[in-house]
Protein backbone atom coordinates (compact mmCIF):
# COMPACT_ATOMS: atom_id res chain seq x y z
CA UNK A 1 0.00 0.00 0.00
CA UNK A 2 2.86 2.36 0.78
CA UNK A 3 4.29 1.74 -2.68
CA UNK A 4 0.94 2.45 -4.28
CA UNK A 5 0.55 5.67 -2.34
CA UNK A 6 4.06 6.74 -3.28
CA UNK A 7 3.37 6.13 -6.97
CA UNK A 8 0.11 8.02 -6.89
CA UNK A 9 1.47 10.90 -4.83
CA UNK A 10 4.39 11.45 -7.19
CA UNK A 11 1.95 11.67 -10.09
CA UNK A 12 -0.75 13.71 -8.40
CA UNK A 13 -2.31 16.45 -10.27
CA UNK A 14 -0.78 19.39 -8.78
CA UNK A 15 -2.72 20.49 -7.95
CA UNK A 16 0.14 18.99 -7.79
CA UNK A 17 -1.43 18.51 -5.97
CA UNK A 18 -4.23 17.99 -7.17
CA UNK A 19 -4.66 14.73 -7.94
CA UNK A 20 -5.82 18.16 -9.23
CA UNK A 21 -2.00 18.27 -9.90
CA UNK A 22 1.18 17.00 -11.36
CA UNK A 23 4.44 18.62 -10.37
CA UNK A 24 5.59 19.02 -13.91
CA UNK A 25 6.29 21.98 -16.12
CA UNK A 26 4.08 22.50 -19.12
CA UNK A 27 5.02 22.83 -22.73
CA UNK A 28 3.96 25.43 -25.29
CA UNK A 29 0.83 25.46 -27.36
CA UNK A 30 2.58 24.45 -30.57
CA UNK A 31 2.49 26.05 -34.00
CA UNK A 32 1.78 23.02 -36.19
CA UNK A 33 -1.52 22.76 -38.05
CA UNK A 34 -4.19 21.87 -35.57
CA UNK A 35 -6.78 19.24 -36.57
CA UNK A 36 -9.55 21.32 -34.97
CA UNK A 37 -8.48 24.56 -36.67
CA UNK A 38 -7.65 26.24 -33.38
CA UNK A 39 -4.56 27.99 -32.14
CA UNK A 40 -3.54 28.62 -28.55
CA UNK A 41 -2.47 32.04 -27.35
CA UNK A 42 -1.22 33.27 -23.99
CA UNK A 43 -3.59 35.39 -21.92
CA UNK A 44 -1.19 35.93 -19.01
CA UNK A 45 1.69 34.37 -17.16
CA UNK A 46 0.49 32.90 -13.87
CA UNK A 47 1.76 30.98 -10.83
CA UNK A 48 0.06 27.57 -10.86
CA UNK A 49 -3.42 28.84 -11.78
CA UNK A 50 -5.24 25.71 -10.72
CA UNK A 51 -8.77 27.05 -10.73
CA UNK A 52 -10.51 29.44 -13.13
CA UNK A 53 -13.90 31.13 -12.77
CA UNK A 54 -15.65 33.77 -14.89
CA UNK A 55 -17.84 36.62 -13.73
CA UNK A 56 -20.77 37.49 -16.02
CA UNK A 57 -18.97 40.67 -17.16
CA UNK A 58 -16.08 38.63 -18.59
CA UNK A 59 -13.57 39.11 -15.78
CA UNK A 60 -11.55 35.98 -15.12
CA UNK A 61 -10.87 35.13 -11.49
CA UNK A 62 -8.15 32.56 -10.90
CA UNK A 63 -6.61 30.95 -7.85
CA UNK A 64 -2.91 30.28 -7.33
CA UNK A 65 -2.58 26.83 -5.86
CA UNK A 66 0.34 27.38 -3.51
CA UNK A 67 0.39 31.13 -2.74
CA UNK A 68 -3.27 31.42 -1.82
CA UNK A 69 -3.67 34.50 -4.00
CA UNK A 70 -6.84 35.05 -6.02
CA UNK A 71 -6.27 37.30 -9.03
CA UNK A 72 -8.32 38.96 -11.75
CA UNK A 73 -7.77 39.23 -15.48
CA UNK A 74 -10.06 41.91 -16.93
CA UNK A 75 -12.33 41.23 -19.88
CA UNK A 76 -9.78 42.93 -22.17
CA UNK A 77 -7.02 40.57 -21.00
CA UNK A 78 -5.23 42.79 -18.46
CA UNK A 79 -3.88 41.11 -15.35
CA UNK A 80 -4.49 43.38 -12.36
CA UNK A 81 -1.33 43.94 -10.36
CA UNK A 82 -2.91 43.53 -6.92
CA UNK A 83 -4.62 40.29 -5.88
CA UNK A 84 -8.37 40.27 -5.49
CA UNK A 85 -7.91 38.43 -2.18
CA UNK A 86 -5.52 36.17 -0.30
CA UNK A 87 -6.18 33.06 1.79
CA UNK A 88 -3.69 31.39 4.07
CA UNK A 89 -3.23 27.89 2.72
CA UNK A 90 -1.60 24.67 3.83
CA UNK A 91 -0.03 23.09 0.76
CA UNK A 92 1.26 19.67 -0.27
CA UNK A 93 0.04 17.14 -2.83
CA UNK A 94 -3.70 17.78 -3.11
CA UNK A 95 -3.80 20.55 -0.50
CA UNK A 96 -3.81 24.27 -1.24
CA UNK A 97 -6.20 26.71 -2.91
CA UNK A 98 -8.03 24.46 -5.35
CA UNK A 99 -11.46 25.88 -6.06
CA UNK A 100 -13.22 29.12 -7.02
CA UNK A 101 -16.87 29.69 -7.82
CA UNK A 102 -18.81 32.78 -8.86
CA UNK A 103 -22.26 33.20 -7.35
CA UNK A 104 -25.04 32.77 -9.95
CA UNK A 105 -26.47 36.05 -8.59
CA UNK A 106 -23.12 37.82 -8.95
CA UNK A 107 -24.63 40.79 -10.78
CA UNK A 108 -26.64 41.50 -7.64
CA UNK A 109 -24.47 40.31 -4.73
CA UNK A 110 -20.89 40.17 -6.15
CA UNK A 111 -20.04 37.00 -4.18
CA UNK A 112 -16.93 34.93 -4.94
CA UNK A 113 -16.27 31.61 -3.14
CA UNK A 114 -12.85 30.07 -2.46
CA UNK A 115 -12.11 26.45 -1.49
CA UNK A 116 -8.77 25.84 0.24
CA UNK A 117 -6.99 24.04 3.09
CA UNK A 118 -6.11 25.65 6.39
CA UNK A 119 -3.79 24.40 9.11
CA UNK A 120 -5.66 23.04 12.13
CA UNK A 121 -4.35 24.24 15.51
CA UNK A 122 -0.82 25.09 14.33
CA UNK A 123 1.94 24.62 16.84
CA UNK A 124 5.70 25.15 16.93
CA UNK A 125 7.95 22.76 14.97
CA UNK A 126 8.46 19.86 14.97
CA UNK A 127 4.79 19.31 15.72
CA UNK A 128 3.03 17.49 12.89
CA UNK A 129 0.51 19.78 11.23
CA UNK A 130 -2.92 18.72 10.14
CA UNK A 131 -5.21 20.62 7.80
CA UNK A 132 -8.81 20.70 6.70
CA UNK A 133 -10.70 22.12 3.73
CA UNK A 134 -12.75 25.29 4.18
CA UNK A 135 -14.97 27.42 1.94
CA UNK A 136 -14.91 31.20 2.35
CA UNK A 137 -17.00 33.80 0.56
CA UNK A 138 -15.76 37.24 -0.47
CA UNK A 139 -17.75 40.21 -1.71
CA UNK A 140 -16.22 41.83 -4.80
CA UNK A 141 -15.99 45.61 -4.73
CA UNK A 142 -13.84 47.50 -7.23
CA UNK A 143 -11.84 44.32 -7.98
CA UNK A 144 -11.13 43.65 -4.32
CA UNK A 145 -12.48 40.90 -2.09
CA UNK A 146 -13.92 42.30 1.12
CA UNK A 147 -16.00 41.03 4.05
CA UNK A 148 -14.76 37.41 4.05
CA UNK A 149 -17.30 35.02 5.51
CA UNK A 150 -16.69 31.34 6.25
CA UNK A 151 -19.41 29.17 4.68
CA UNK A 152 -18.01 25.69 5.48
CA UNK A 153 -15.39 25.10 8.17
CA UNK A 154 -16.40 21.88 9.95
CA UNK A 155 -14.74 19.36 7.64
CA UNK A 156 -12.52 16.86 9.49
CA UNK A 157 -8.78 17.44 9.89
CA UNK A 158 -6.37 15.36 7.86
CA UNK A 159 -4.59 12.28 9.14
CA UNK A 160 -1.02 13.25 10.15
CA UNK A 161 0.14 9.97 8.62
CA UNK A 162 -1.11 11.07 5.18
CA UNK A 163 -0.29 14.79 4.89
CA UNK A 164 -1.82 16.36 1.80
CA UNK A 165 -3.10 13.03 0.54
CA UNK A 166 -6.37 12.86 -1.48
CA UNK A 167 -7.32 16.39 -0.51
CA UNK A 168 -10.00 18.84 -1.41
CA UNK A 169 -11.19 19.23 -4.97
CA UNK A 170 -13.37 21.85 -6.68
CA UNK A 171 -16.49 23.89 -6.06
CA UNK A 172 -19.19 24.70 -8.63
CA UNK A 173 -22.71 26.04 -8.61
CA UNK A 174 -25.41 23.81 -10.03
CA UNK A 175 -28.32 25.00 -12.17
CA UNK A 176 -30.39 24.69 -8.97
CA UNK A 177 -28.38 27.49 -7.34
CA UNK A 178 -26.83 25.16 -4.77
CA UNK A 179 -23.10 25.00 -4.07
CA UNK A 180 -21.47 21.62 -4.78
CA UNK A 181 -17.96 20.62 -3.74
CA UNK A 182 -15.86 17.49 -4.11
CA UNK A 183 -13.59 16.20 -1.37
CA UNK A 184 -11.09 13.35 -1.51
CA UNK A 185 -10.88 10.38 0.83
CA UNK A 186 -7.96 11.93 2.71
CA UNK A 187 -8.22 9.66 5.73
CA UNK A 188 -8.24 6.53 3.55
CA UNK A 189 -11.15 4.14 3.04
CA UNK A 190 -13.86 6.39 4.45
CA UNK A 191 -15.61 7.06 1.17
CA UNK A 192 -18.42 4.59 1.99
CA UNK A 193 -18.85 5.89 5.54
CA UNK A 194 -21.91 8.12 5.27
CA UNK A 195 -21.25 9.77 8.62
CA UNK A 196 -18.21 11.66 7.30
CA UNK A 197 -17.72 13.94 4.26
CA UNK A 198 -14.45 12.43 2.97
CA UNK A 199 -14.69 10.76 -0.43
CA UNK A 200 -17.94 12.50 -1.30
CA UNK A 201 -19.59 15.11 -3.48
CA UNK A 202 -21.47 17.46 -1.18
CA UNK A 203 -24.33 19.88 -1.88
CA UNK A 204 -24.97 22.83 0.42
CA UNK A 205 -26.83 26.09 0.72
CA UNK A 206 -24.60 28.94 -0.42
CA UNK A 207 -25.55 31.21 2.47
CA UNK A 208 -24.56 29.07 5.44
CA UNK A 209 -23.24 25.73 4.17
CA UNK A 210 -26.23 23.82 5.51
CA UNK A 211 -27.81 20.79 3.83
CA UNK A 212 -30.76 21.57 1.54
CA UNK A 213 -33.94 19.78 2.52
CA UNK A 214 -34.03 17.80 -0.73
CA UNK A 215 -30.55 16.27 -0.41
CA UNK A 216 -30.73 12.47 -0.84
CA UNK A 217 -29.57 11.52 2.68
CA UNK A 218 -31.52 14.11 4.67
CA UNK A 219 -33.33 12.31 7.48
CA UNK A 220 -31.11 9.22 7.31
CA UNK A 221 -29.65 8.45 10.70
CA UNK A 222 -25.86 8.60 11.06
CA UNK A 223 -25.45 10.25 7.63
CA UNK A 224 -23.99 13.66 6.87
CA UNK A 225 -27.01 15.33 5.25
CA UNK A 226 -24.79 17.40 2.96
CA UNK A 227 -23.73 14.29 1.00
CA UNK A 228 -25.01 14.21 -2.58
CA UNK A 229 -23.06 11.13 -3.78
CA UNK A 230 -20.27 8.97 -2.34
CA UNK A 231 -17.64 6.33 -3.00
CA UNK A 232 -14.92 8.56 -4.49
CA UNK A 233 -11.21 8.24 -3.89
CA UNK A 234 -10.04 11.41 -5.62
CA UNK A 235 -12.99 13.18 -7.14
CA UNK A 236 -11.73 16.49 -8.44
CA UNK A 237 -13.45 18.64 -11.01
CA UNK A 238 -17.03 18.17 -12.19
CA UNK A 239 -19.29 19.99 -14.63
CA UNK A 240 -23.03 20.33 -15.21
CA UNK A 241 -24.45 19.45 -18.62
CA UNK A 242 -25.89 22.69 -20.05
CA UNK A 243 -29.12 21.02 -21.23
CA UNK A 244 -29.84 18.15 -18.86
CA UNK A 245 -28.17 19.51 -15.72
CA UNK A 246 -26.54 16.11 -15.15
CA UNK A 247 -23.24 16.17 -13.24
CA UNK A 248 -20.17 14.75 -14.98
CA UNK A 249 -17.17 14.16 -12.73
CA UNK A 250 -13.98 12.13 -12.49
CA UNK A 251 -12.41 9.77 -9.97
CA UNK A 252 -9.36 7.53 -9.96
CA UNK A 253 -7.47 4.74 -8.26
CA UNK A 254 -3.76 4.96 -7.42
CA UNK A 255 -2.46 3.37 -10.61
CA UNK A 256 -5.15 3.07 -13.32
CA UNK A 257 -8.83 3.39 -14.24
CA UNK A 258 -9.31 7.17 -14.15
CA UNK A 259 -13.05 7.32 -14.76
CA UNK A 260 -15.70 9.72 -15.96
CA UNK A 261 -18.97 9.38 -14.07
CA UNK A 262 -22.47 10.72 -14.36
CA UNK A 263 -23.05 11.59 -10.72
CA UNK A 264 -26.59 10.98 -9.55
CA UNK A 265 -28.13 11.93 -6.21
CA UNK A 266 -27.54 9.26 -3.58
CA UNK A 267 -25.50 6.91 -5.79
CA UNK A 268 -22.36 5.02 -4.72
CA UNK A 269 -19.31 5.06 -7.02
CA UNK A 270 -17.17 2.18 -5.83
CA UNK A 271 -14.19 3.38 -3.84
CA UNK A 272 -12.50 1.74 -2.05
CA UNK A 273 -13.82 -1.52 -3.53
CA UNK A 274 -11.83 -1.44 -6.75
CA UNK A 275 -11.28 -5.16 -6.92
CA UNK A 276 -8.05 -7.08 -6.71
CA UNK A 277 -4.91 -5.04 -7.41
CA UNK A 278 -3.86 -4.20 -10.10
CA UNK A 279 -7.48 -3.74 -11.21
CA UNK A 280 -7.92 -6.00 -14.20
CA UNK A 281 -11.44 -4.69 -14.75
CA UNK A 282 -12.31 -1.00 -14.36
CA UNK A 283 -15.98 -1.94 -14.01
CA UNK A 284 -15.46 -4.35 -11.14
CA UNK A 285 -17.89 -4.23 -8.23
CA UNK A 286 -21.48 -3.42 -7.41
CA UNK A 287 -21.67 0.33 -7.85
CA UNK A 288 -22.56 2.99 -10.38
CA UNK A 289 -20.05 2.48 -13.20
CA UNK A 290 -18.08 5.10 -15.08
CA UNK A 291 -19.22 5.90 -18.61
CA UNK A 292 -15.63 6.35 -19.84
CA UNK A 293 -12.11 5.53 -18.68
CA UNK A 294 -8.95 7.47 -19.45
CA UNK A 295 -5.61 5.83 -20.19
CA UNK A 296 -2.04 6.57 -21.17
CA UNK A 297 -1.22 6.34 -24.84
CA UNK A 298 -0.93 2.74 -26.09
CA UNK A 299 -2.27 1.32 -22.80
CA UNK A 300 -5.67 0.15 -21.63
CA UNK A 301 -7.35 1.94 -18.71
CA UNK A 302 -6.92 -1.26 -16.64
CA UNK A 303 -3.19 -1.60 -17.31
CA UNK A 304 -0.84 -1.16 -14.38
CA UNK A 305 0.51 2.42 -14.26
CA UNK A 306 -1.83 3.55 -17.00
CA UNK A 307 -2.09 6.69 -14.90
CA UNK A 308 -3.78 9.86 -16.02
CA UNK A 309 -5.16 12.72 -13.95
CA UNK A 310 -8.13 14.78 -15.13
CA UNK A 311 -7.92 18.14 -13.38
CA UNK A 312 -10.53 20.20 -15.21
CA UNK A 313 -13.85 19.70 -17.01
CA UNK A 314 -16.05 22.09 -18.98
CA UNK A 315 -18.85 21.84 -21.52
CA UNK A 316 -18.49 23.79 -24.76
CA UNK A 317 -21.08 24.26 -27.50
CA UNK A 318 -20.40 24.43 -31.22
CA UNK A 319 -21.17 28.11 -31.73
CA UNK A 320 -17.63 29.47 -31.51
CA UNK A 321 -15.78 26.21 -32.22
CA UNK A 322 -17.80 24.24 -34.81
CA UNK A 323 -14.95 21.76 -35.19
CA UNK A 324 -15.00 20.91 -31.46
CA UNK A 325 -18.43 21.26 -29.94
CA UNK A 326 -20.77 20.42 -28.57
CA UNK A 327 -18.51 18.39 -26.28
CA UNK A 328 -17.09 17.90 -22.82
CA UNK A 329 -13.54 19.21 -22.51
CA UNK A 330 -11.11 17.50 -20.14
CA UNK A 331 -7.77 18.84 -18.95
CA UNK A 332 -5.68 15.67 -18.59
CA UNK A 333 -2.13 14.93 -17.47
CA UNK A 334 0.13 11.94 -17.78
CA UNK A 335 3.70 11.75 -16.48
CA UNK A 336 5.24 13.34 -19.56
CA UNK A 337 2.31 14.92 -21.39
CA UNK A 338 -0.49 17.37 -20.71
CA UNK A 339 -3.45 17.66 -23.06
CA UNK A 340 -6.83 19.26 -23.53
CA UNK A 341 -9.16 16.53 -24.71
CA UNK A 342 -12.54 16.59 -26.43
CA UNK A 343 -15.08 14.01 -25.32
CA UNK A 344 -17.96 13.69 -27.76
CA UNK A 345 -21.08 12.39 -26.02
CA UNK A 346 -23.94 10.36 -27.42
CA UNK A 347 -27.38 11.93 -27.81
CA UNK A 348 -28.36 10.49 -24.45
CA UNK A 349 -25.15 11.71 -22.83
CA UNK A 350 -24.48 8.27 -21.40
CA UNK A 351 -21.66 7.22 -23.74
CA UNK A 352 -18.42 8.79 -24.95
CA UNK A 353 -18.27 8.34 -28.73
CA UNK A 354 -14.87 9.95 -29.26
CA UNK A 355 -11.91 11.01 -27.12
CA UNK A 356 -9.55 13.31 -29.06
CA UNK A 357 -6.64 15.60 -28.24
CA UNK A 358 -7.50 19.21 -29.06
CA UNK A 359 -4.19 20.75 -28.02
CA UNK A 360 -1.24 20.14 -25.70
CA UNK A 361 -0.25 21.76 -22.39
CA UNK A 362 -3.41 21.79 -20.25
CA UNK A 363 -2.75 20.39 -16.78
CA UNK A 364 -4.64 22.71 -14.42
CA UNK A 365 -8.13 23.83 -15.41
CA UNK A 366 -10.41 24.58 -18.35
CA UNK A 367 -13.36 26.97 -18.37
CA UNK A 368 -15.59 28.70 -20.93
CA UNK A 369 -15.90 32.50 -20.84
CA UNK A 370 -19.30 34.25 -21.08
CA UNK A 371 -18.71 34.85 -24.80
CA UNK A 372 -17.97 31.14 -25.36
CA UNK A 373 -14.15 31.26 -25.54
CA UNK A 374 -12.20 28.27 -24.23
CA UNK A 375 -9.66 29.23 -21.56
CA UNK A 376 -7.29 26.72 -20.00
CA UNK A 377 -4.24 26.76 -17.75
CA UNK A 378 -0.95 25.06 -17.09
CA UNK A 379 1.55 25.65 -14.30
CA UNK A 380 2.91 28.85 -15.81
CA UNK A 381 0.20 30.36 -18.01
CA UNK A 382 -3.43 30.92 -18.72
CA UNK A 383 -4.21 30.47 -22.41
CA UNK A 384 -7.20 30.64 -24.74
CA UNK A 385 -8.15 28.96 -27.98
CA UNK A 386 -8.84 30.91 -31.15
CA UNK A 387 -10.79 29.25 -33.95
CA UNK A 388 -9.29 29.71 -37.41
CA UNK A 389 -11.72 28.83 -40.16
CA UNK A 390 -10.19 27.02 -43.11
CA UNK A 391 -10.03 29.38 -46.11
CA UNK A 392 -12.56 28.55 -48.79
CA UNK A 393 -11.14 26.07 -51.28
CA UNK A 394 -8.68 24.50 -48.85
CA UNK A 395 -9.14 21.00 -47.43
Amino acid sequence: MRAMNTIRASLSFVLSAAGLLILLSSCGGGEEKNPFSVKSEVVTAADRPITLAFAPDGRLFYGEHQTGNIRIVTADGTLLSEPFAHVDVHIGLEWGLTGLAIDPDFDRNHYVYAYFTQVVNPGPPPEVLTAHPVITRFTERDNKGIDPRVIVDDLPPSDPAHPGYNGNGRINFGPDGKLYFSIGDYDIKLSKDLSVPQGKLLRVDKEDGSAPADNPLVGQSDADPRIFAYGFREAFDFAFHPETGKIYGTDNTPVSCEELNIINAGDAYGAPDFGEFPFADCRFGEHTKGIHFFAKKDLRPEDFLSITVVSGLAFVDGAKYPSIGPALLACESEIETHTLRRLTLSDTGTQVLADDIVIDDCNMDVKISPDGTIFYSNEKEIRRLIFEATPEGED
